[in-house]
């Protein structure tokens, strides 16, 4: 960095930190009184969208309460909002399901089925700010320890956007909120240039090379752990092309990125052989454990998100990372909403936000139970998130399954526990995401294995059906372990669900059948996604197989079977 990147590089990273400081101490003497504060937002929700489509087909000028509101509108799903949708889209009609300007569209990722177009009105960007401004809170502390004025970051995160037919734009969520977040740029190694050019480019080339050419470093910050722990992998396997080029300033010829865009780039890059040196030393000589510290020295901290289903790749690149660095586990969001964030360092539990939506909580195990509100939720209960959002969502279903893990306040803290739709649910034996994880876990101590990544699947067609597990390991299973494998993972899955055990041992589901898996079958899979349209910082592992066209995918990659 120059005299100049250095000081807009100093004094937006300290005034987001103070933002995100406040913003952190607003959310948290919040969750002393978030039930007057929801049902204070919901009122000024229904009152400014009273005059909308939807807000007088459901009377919304004259609910006056929480229950009143309840009683007069159903729960919805996205099916509701499709009409609505579909002429917005079309003719950039405005006031059919929120009074405020809806400017983009958030395209889901498609992991539970057709791709959806969620309403995001201009103000949603002020939740996003908030909370990522609160990870600069944690990073300038960690740089103030470490004796660190300045520094720039990785921001896996990609901007492209697309124009509806009715002049709306259009893309993933995680692109309108860094469009909305331009004051980062000095924070970011990642050129402005490359904004807009979406599909057009290969982005994993371009976030390996810039972070590899800048020694210094401070932040890794992406949606997703897999995203981070692919682009790794990438690196390991691509390292003599990026050496390469940061010697020589250039772009290789077969990186795929169009030629006006290429001719700015190398304007701008500059041959650096020191560098270049410096990094073929460390690939040649470096084992990979602590290898991140190796590349970036001033490496301090990890965002993303990486609990629960994530915890592999969280373990990946803490091994990767080694014990100097330090992982802050972002948000628990959704195209819908922002639900919760971490408020500290290490934590893997979240807390509610309190501005950026009304929530309601259905008990999990009750269908027709009353909806509750965060202050009236249990510790260690389950409960599906029930959103209205100022984007115009009104008790909308977003599937999502939590755990309440504690309260601030009186504000919940929570884990995500499933989606709704992700589960094997067969005679009673309900597996979750949550159980999967961790069942793999006592899997791995007790057989003394790494599982890289893992998938389920309900094989019905199997006569008593029976479990099928597919899972990448780290290293070929002990040859005198084989024989146990499917009993151990078989005991696992009885400790998480007693009833699949009863099933076993009645006989009413046979043994469960374990599939190794070619290395990178997983990684292949999530750039299949990518190159079907999916947004390379939004595709989730498959963790429950719902579908021949998945099964397929993976039975072709089996290489062993227990």
């Amino acid at each position: 960095m120059n005299i100049f990147e250095k000081v807009a590089n100093f004094v937006i990273t300290r005034v987001i930190s103070v933002y995100g400081g406040i913003a952190r101490k607003r959310y948290l003497t919040q969750s002393s009184d978030v039930d007057k504060i929801s049902e204070k937002l919901l009122m000024n929700l229904l009152q400014k969208n009273r005059n909308t489509e939807i807000g007088k087909k459901y009377d919304f000028a004259n609910i006056k309460s929480i229950k009143e509101y309840q009683d007069k509108v159903p729960y919805t799903t996205y099916e509701d909002y499709t009409e609505y949708i579909d002429r917005m889209a079309k003719t950039g009609d405005q006031n059919l399901i929120t009074a405020e300007h809806i400017g983009f569209f958030a395209k889901t990722s498609g992991t539970t089925g057709v791709t959806k177009r969620i309403p995001v009105v201009d103000k949603t960007y002020k939740s996003y700010l908030k909370c990522v401004s609160s990870y600069f809170t944690i990073l300038t502390k960690l740089m103030k320890e470490n004796g660190i004025h300045t520094g720039k970051g990785l921001n896996t995160v990609e901007n492209e956007t697309e124009i509806t037919e009715g002049g709306i734009r259009e893309g993933f969520i995680s692109s309108y909120a860094l469009s909305k977040m331009n004051v980062v740029q000095p924070t970011i190694c990642i050129p402005k240039e490359i904004d807009g050019y979406g599909d057009n480019i290969d982005m994993k080339y371009i976030k390996a090379r810039y972070a590899l050419q800048d020694p210094d470093l401070i932040y890794l910050m992406s949606i997703f752990m897999s995203t981070m722990s692919d682009l790794m992998k990438y690196i390991f396997d691509n390292y003599q092309m990026l050496v390469n080029d940061i010697r020589t300033g250039t772009i290789d010829k077969d990186v795929d990125i169009p030629v006006e865009l290429r001719q700015k780039l190398e304007q701008k890059l500059k041959p650096d052989p020191k560098r270049a040196d410096q990094l073929l030393k460390i690939f040649l000589n470096e084992p990979d454990k602590g290898i991140i510290r190796k590349i970036w020295p001033k490496m301090l901290l990890v965002v993303a998100i990486g609990t629960g289903e994530f915890a592999p790749f969280t373990e990946k690149m803490r091994y990767y990372c080694g014990d100097k660095v330090t992982f802050s586990f972002g948000l628990y969001a959704a195209s819908e909403a922002i639900m919760a964030y971490a408020t500290e360092p290490e934590d893997e539990d979240f807390l509610m936000v309190t501005d950026s939506g009304f929530f309601e909580f259905l008990p999990a195990d009750d269908e027709n139970a009353r909806p509750l509100l965060s202050h009236e939720l249990e510790k260690g209960k389950l409960y599906e998130i029930i959103i209205t959002s100022a984007s115009g969502l009104y008790r909308y279903r977003i599937k999502d399954v939590i755990r309440v893990t504690g309260f601030v306040g009186k504000n919940p803290k929570i884990q995500f526990a499933y989606r709704k739709q992700q589960l094997i649910n067969i005679t009673g034996v309900k597996l979750t995401s949550e159980h999967i994880t961790t069942a793999i876990k006592g899997f791995e101590t007790e057989l003394g294995v790494r599982v890289l990544d893992y998938s389920l699947y309900a094989d019905t067609d199997f006569a008593p059906w029976r479990i099928i597990a597919f899972m990448e390991f780290d290293e070929p299973v002990d040859e005198k372990d084989r024989g146990i494998v499917r009993e151990i993972f078989d005991q696992e899955l009885t400790k998480v669900n007693a009833e699949y055990g009863r099933m076993l041992k009645i006989g009413e589901c046979s043994p469960c059948a374990v599939c190794s898996v070619k290395k990178n079958t997983y990684n292949e899979y999530r750039k299949q996604k990518v190159k079907n349209g999916a947004s390379d910082n939004q595709v989730k592992t498959v963790r429950i197989i719902d579908d021949k066209k998945k099964l397929e995918f993976f039975k072709q990659s089996v290489e062993q079977y227990f």
